[in-house]
């Protein structure tokens, strides 16, 4: 294909915070993204929002949306420690150009993900047929945070709200989250699994396409935190067909987050 056509769905701009990474900007982003043909890009928030809320991130991303011409779309942190002013900048911001949906992080925010503080921002995405991406993972003995985001603690909201299409960011992690994660995207309709981050298992692509429907599955690095390029080779080397590997790396980003 002569034009750029894969879909990022998981990245993030901005120092980590928990490691050094100085080229984690806009621009850094965006030179990987041309160097192998990544057309859009889907911004998880900034470190920025997603540690001092939406209200203050938004904008933030709008304007990384606007110098991207378009290319790095942008989800609003929902916080429920903060929810009203964030609802707030978030009903502003859905009419923004390149405002694509809602990201949670249980963990992060220390708020089990089936707390019902966070049925006003299921509420808000099925009014307005917003996708909501997701941190999820596995019970981890190294970092106990995790406990507040397996994929199980979604599944009330799920039922709740299935117009509401839930991506679970990292398709579980590893282990039982992974197992669990699966089993959602196979019951419900409205679930769907990247694979950004750190999951460095053994045929994982291979696994997930075996395991849910093909649509189901997302490209996504998590960049800064993985260069898009350690992903993306799983997809281009993984010893499945090639239409799957067109529907992971761009059509199913595309019908998910209402890409056009």
């Amino acid at each position: 294909m002569s034009e750029p056509f894969i879909v990022d769905a998981h990245v993030h701009t901005g120092l980590p915070g928990v490691f050094f990474a100085p080229e984690s900007g806009p621009d850094h982003l965006l030179a990987i993204m041309d160097l192998v043909s990544i057309r859009f890009g889907v911004l998880a928030c900034d470190h920025v929002t997603l540690h001092e809320g939406a209200q203050a991130g938004l904008p933030i991303l709008r304007q990384v949306y606007e110098q991207s011409e378009g290319r790095l779309l942008f989800l609003g942190v929902f916080d429920p420690r903060d929810a009203d002013a964030g609802l707030a900048a978030l009903k502003q911001a859905a009419d923004w150009p390149g405002f694509a949906g809602l990201k949670l992080h249980p963990s992060l925010h220390r708020v089990w993900a089936d707390d019902p503080s966070y049925e006003r921002a299921w509420r808000f995405a099925a009014d307005g047929d917003l996708t909501i991406l997701t941190h999820s993972w596995s019970v981890s003995d190294y970092n106990p945070a995790q406990r507040y985001s397996t994929p199980e603690r979604f599944e009330g909201y799920v039922r709740q709200f299935p117009q509401v299409r839930l991506v679970l960011g990292h398709a579980g992690g590893r282990g039982s989250g992974r197992r669990e994660a699966i089993r959602m995207a196979n019951e419900h309709p409205n679930v769907y699994l990247d694979f950004a981050g750190d999951i460095f298992c053994y045929r994982l692509l291979e696994t997930l396409v075996a395991s849910v429907p093909p649509e189901k599955v997302l490209f996504g690095s998590d960049f800064p935190w993985i260069d898009p390029r350690a992903n993306l080779s799983r997809v281009l080397l993984a010893d499945i067909d090639d239409q799957l590997k067109r529907k992971i790396l761009s059509d199913n980003a595309h019908a998910v987050y209402k890409i056009r």
